[in-house]
């Protein structure tokens, strides 16, 4: 699928799923972001129920931000592009902000062998998450599995979920492991936490193909007479290949340690919307809807509407090359983001964040 199949694709779930969940187009609410660039960007695209949460902040009452992270490998620029819209959130609404790092998750998946390598990624990864500059008075980042609390709010939302319910919903087959049923209440009880021990509304960033899981947990918050949790929908950035980034798929990621030669190679290798030759991309311009090169400058570099337009203009008139011109911004604002970033997660000590309950 080509990045213009992908935009019509993603286009016709998000019309099917407003007509069918209530999911509202971020466009109707965009006026009540103090801090619109994400909404410029196209980043977020829509949401559900924030404007209720909206209402209540507007007369002075917080709300958290719940994103978490399945480490099982190496943080890649996807997860970075995540996290850095769940920082740049709660900058602007200063809200607190609960992040965890689902060990658990990964080992009923069998994406992990034991869950000591899950304990070593979520440290590893939280370092980055940390580096982005979440403010750490209002962040709560922790390891799933070394929380009671969480098994026992699991057992308590167990009881309001039925086998039949989660295996349609997660398409789980008889033959799956019965953790990964049970890792529906697992998940659900991070969402429902902030709500529970704190008594504060809950907004979950997260792409269109994961509302299942806010589905499944708006319907226990109604069975347990606690407020439902709002989303907001995220666009992410493409991978190299157009695949969505994995670590399980190098070929597909920049990884937050990839620098110089290694950098370029990858950067060099991602599908853009270029023509076959110079002098026809000269003469007819090129495509940047179609570019991944093309997204990653709008949607990480470019400050605002008026710089992704510029941009846009230029290459549709055959102004500016793919390789000559566009990689290597790209590339430059990578190498520096990704040694700032390895930088700072070198200062931290990640221990003294962690948060054990």
């Amino acid at each position: 699928m080509n990045e213009g199949q992908a935009l019509s694709k993603a286009s016709a779930d998000l019309s099917r799923m407003m007509r069918e969940f209530h999911i509202r187009p971020i466009d109707e609410i965009a006026d009540r972001f103090p801090k619109k660039s994400l909404i410029e960007k196209g980043i977020i695209i829509a949401h559900r129920d924030f404007d209720k949460i909206l209402d209540l902040y507007e007369k002075g009452e917080r709300f958290a931000i719940v994103s978490g992270r399945g480490p099982s490998g190496p943080i890649h620029l996807g997860h970075l592009f995540l996290f850095s819209i769940v920082r740049e959130l709660q900058e602007i609404f200063n809200a607190e902000t609960f992040i965890p790092l689902s060990d658990d998750e990964k080992f009923v998946f069998n994406k992990i062998e034991k869950l000591d390598d899950g304990y070593f990624w979520a440290k590893d990864n939280a370092k980055y998450i940390m580096a982005l500059g979440f403010d750490p008075k209002i962040t709560h980042i922790y390891i799933s599995s070394q929380q009671q609390w969480v098994y026992q709010y699991a057992l308590m939302i167990s009881r309001k979920l039925t086998i039949s319910t989660v295996k349609n919903a997660l398409g789980v087959e008889d033959s799956s492991n019965t953790g990964i049923l049970f890792y529906a209440a697992v998940q659900i009880a991070h969402i429902l936490q902030p709500t529970l021990d704190y008594g504060l509304r809950v907004v979950v960033p997260i792409g269109l193909d994961q509302d299942v899981f806010m589905r499944l947990t708006r319907d226990v918050a109604d069975k347990l007479g606690v407020p439902k949790p709002a989303s907001l929908y995220v666009k992410f950035i493409p991978g190299i290949t157009n695949e969505p980034m994995s670590s399980s798929k190098p070929e597909t990621s920049i990884f937050v340690s990839d620098a110089g030669r290694e950098l370029l190679s990858k950067i060099f290798k991602a599908v853009t919307g270029g023509q076959g030759t110079i002098e026809e991309q000269r003469r007819v311009g090129a495509n940047p809807e179609s570019c991944n090169i093309y997204q990653w400058l709008r949607m990480m570099v470019f400050e605002g509407s008026f710089q992704i337009n510029l941009h846009k203009n230029r290459c549709e008139r055959g102004e500016i090359l793919c390789g000559f011109d566009c990689k290597m911004i790209v590339f430059r604002h990578l190498k520096a983001y990704l040694r700032s970033i390895r930088k700072k997660a070198s200062e931290i000590n990640i221990e003294k964040i962690l948060e054990r309950r």
